[in-house]
């Protein structure tokens, strides 16, 4: 019992230290789209950038709201990128749901 017990407050230590990392992410790339929306970050491929290290979080709510806030400030000037980031996002979302489920019925 004793072992269970420390197995179980290492998980929780872990799963602390990755909520604090999406948390410092969060933070960082909300900084990133602040700085697209003001106008001072313009390059398409910085753009881009952001938006596939937003993928990377796609499963925290909060990066795909940051997502959806950048997406509407860029679409008339970067459709294309906007699209594709969309159709990456939902496959990436897809792939998610599949593992999950799959993982529920085994």
């Amino acid at each position: 019992m004793e072992n269970y017990e420390k197995f179980i407050a290492e998980i929780d230590e872990v799963v602390k230290q990755i909520k604090g990392l999406y948390d410092l992410a969060y933070t960082q790339y909300s900084h990133a789209v602040d700085e697209v929306i003001s106008g001072r970050l313009t390059d398409e491929k910085q753009i881009e950038h952001i938006l596939d290290g937003i993928i990377d979080f796609g499963d925290d709510l909060r990066f795909l709201e940051l997502s959806k806030r950048l997406c509407r400030h860029i679409y008339y000037e970067y459709p294309q990128l906007v699209g594709g980031f969309v159709h990456m996002y939902r496959a990436v979302s897809y792939t998610h749901l599949r593992a999950h489920e799959t993982s529920l019925h085994l």
